[in-house]
């Protein structure tokens, strides 16, 4: 009989945002379970293991394991995998938590947990500080002061943080008004949907919501975040036909297939005939709306306007193209003034005769959708923002069309 996989929890969240008290509370009542803790801190002193073992009043500090002087999304992240297996090899423990360093990125992280042959990532979990989203979401710049990373920086781990979780805690609920929640609350929905929301003020959060939720899927998690849904079901309005070279019928489309460089999962895109979707705004004017075209992108005025890049404008990210580089496929990402653009693979467009007739044949959605002129190449994109002009912007992008 299979030895059952050890489960992990992947704690992640900015600098300050209390994972550490957060952590703390779930070791002083861990409810039947032996914890074992991975801590990981960019200085050379690994303050966190510390404060872990003073708060958590824990003798035993060889079930606490710092890694020091790098970050475990990137450089250590082989001594993070290795630590692990060390750890469940000893079988001491039947949980292992392992806390972020603030300026990780939990996707890489995630992935290097799936790799890992005797554990199983049970659940991954952002903690956001209410009041600093409060200050970021409204284009405030009061965290320059202080911190040592760049605003842009900052927004887009933010940003990361909520999108890719299944759980996710706003802590120091009171330190910002109702209204401030609420709006921060709703900007989260929007990044997020369907995320599972735990609100506290000083990271008190019952251990049943962090340890053996089987909450995590990988798949799950990248395809619930809010941009990849509205891609995936974002409808167009009919009052843009101005912009429609082509029609299609008025149902989904399941698009073609790009292995993302960005974190080596295949996904899929479905398309409608070219315009913008309306942008739906709540009380607090936080909205979304889908940029489609099918001409690509000069490369030169797309970067030219990225300079000026809307404030407003939280979150963008899609497929795209350009007039120089017609058979690659792109993915356009931008969180606060952060933006870039990776290789994603290239269009179904581009391969052999023989291989675009066996790949429509086996996908008639794809055929459905198929363009004349350039098969299957698209800008499509997601905008997440705040008091979106959607005309205005949808103009500004097709000024950088070629």
């Amino acid at each position: 009989m299979a030895k059952a996989k050890v489960p992990m929890t992947l704690l992640c969240g900015y600098l300050g945002a209390g994972k550490t008290t957060l952590l703390n509370r779930v070791l002083t009542n861990q409810e039947g379970y032996k914890v074992a803790v991975i801590v990981n801190d960019i200085g050379e002193v690994n303050v966190d293991a510390k404060l872990i073992a003073d708060g958590a009043k824990i003798t035993d500090t060889s079930d606490i394991v710092p890694l020091t002087n790098g970050c475990i999304c990137c450089t250590l992240k082989s001594a993070l995998a290795q630590n692990i297996e060390n750890l469940i090899k000893t079988g001491k423990y039947d949980y292992i938590m392992i806390e972020a360093s603030g300026v990780c990125e939990p996707m890489p992280i995630a992935q290097e947990l799936e790799l890992i042959k005797n554990g199983k990532l049970d659940n991954v979990v952002g903690v956001v500080d209410a009041a600093r989203l409060v200050d970021e979401f409204a284009g405030g710049d009061k965290l320059l002061a202080k911190d040592t990373m760049g605003e842009e920086d900052i927004e887009s781990l933010l940003v990361q943080q909520i999108e890719f979780c299944s759980t996710l805690v706003i802590n120091k609920k009171d330190l910002v008004t109702e209204d401030e929640f609420k709006k921060v609350r709703k900007v989260i929905e929007v990044l997020h949907p369907g995320v599972k929301i735990i609100e506290t003020s000083r990271g008190d959060v019952p251990v049943k919501d962090i340890l053996a939720t089987g909450s995590f899927d990988f798949e799950k998690v990248y395809a619930s975040a809010g941009w990849c849904k509205q891609l995936e079901i974002g409808e167009v309005d009919d009052d843009d036909d101005e912009h429609d070279e082509h029609h299609h019928e008025d149902h989904d489309h399941e698009g073609h297939h790009h292995d993302h460089e960005e974190h080596g999962h295949e996904h899929h895109h479905e398309h409608k005939h070219e315009g913008d979707s309306g942008a739906d705004e709540d009380e607090y004017g936080i909205g979304t709306f889908i940029y489609y075209r099918r001409k690509p992108f000069d490369r030169v005025k797309l970067d030219e306007y990225a300079n000026k890049w809307p404030r407003n404008i939280i979150r963008c990210k899609g497929l795209l193209w350009f007039s120089d580089e017609e058979d690659m496929a792109y993915v356009f990402e931008t969180s606060g003034k952060q933006i870039q653009a990776g290789y994603s693979g290239q269009w179904i467009a581009c391969a052999p005769e023989k291989e675009q007739k066996k790949i429509l044949a086996e996908n008639p959605q794809i055929k459905a959708d198929w363009d004349d002129k350039v098969g299957d190449r698209m800008v499509k994109l997601c905008i997440i923002g705040q008091n979106l002009d959607k005309k205005a912007i949808a103009a500004d992008l097709d000024k950088c069309l070629a």
